[in-house]
């Protein structure tokens, strides 16, 4: 089996994320971040608004699939995800994400994003775009610059108070295995649903200070 199953009620999503390569080469995808609820998640970035809820890792050959939850902000806050633009969520979301700062608060985005479509599921918008990043040396290549390719979903729900939260799935890799890594990436990412809520889940505006 390619994939692994992934349903977390706290949040109330599911995915499925790969165990192996197209080529058949096994990953092995252990848990970083075992899925948790967003107000004791991990800031991705310093004003800590985006937090990783759950996350699998291939250590050796640098593959991460990550569930990141963080409330919607900027110019997207104020209209309906109806009417968004994919180009501009991944831009928001990878800008959130990114932890290059200059003056005044502003974010530099390090990553480039490729391509970004917009699709309905269960009736709802869902935004899939593909980034590529400037990356850490690669230990496995032997090289000193590499770049991290990377395929995202983001989709939206309401918290408690009625405001947005973005909900994302983010699969990354090196680029040098982009290649035998992409068609399960794009498995993983139409695998990616917001489920019904039941009586354990909890929504990411409950206690929302409780990390500090």
């Amino acid at each position: 089996e390619a994939f692994k199953a992934l349903a977390d009620p706290i949040l109330a999503y599911q995915l499925k994320y790969p165990v192996q390569t197209a080529s058949g080469k096994p990953l092995s995808m252990t848990f970083s971040r075992r899925p948790e609820k967003y107000s004791s998640a991990a800031p991705l970035s310093p004003d800590a608004r985006q937090r990783i809820v759950a996350e699998v890792i291939d250590l050796l050959k640098a593959v991460t699939a990550s569930v990141t939850v963080g409330p919607v902000v900027g110019r997207l806050k104020n209209t309906s995800p109806e009417d968004w633009d994919a180009q501009e969520v991944a831009e928001l979301v990878l800008v959130d994400r990114s932890t290059a700062r200059v003056t005044s608060g502003q974010r530099v985005a390090l990553n480039s994003i490729e391509a970004a479509a917009k699709e309905k599921r269960n009736g709802a918008p869902y935004f899939v775009y593909e980034h590529v990043s400037q990356g850490a040396p690669n230990l496995a290549s032997g090289r000193l610059e590499s770049y991290r390719h990377a395929l995202a979903v983001t989709t939206t729900r309401p918290a408690m108070d009625g405001s947005l939260y973005l909900y994302t799935l983010n699969l990354a890799c090196p680029d040098d295995i982009w290649d035998d890594l992409q068609p399960l990436f794009q498995e993983s990412v139409d695998s990616f649903l917001l489920t019904e809520p039941t009586n354990a889940y909890v929504p990411p505006d409950k206690d929302p200070w409780l990390f500090f």
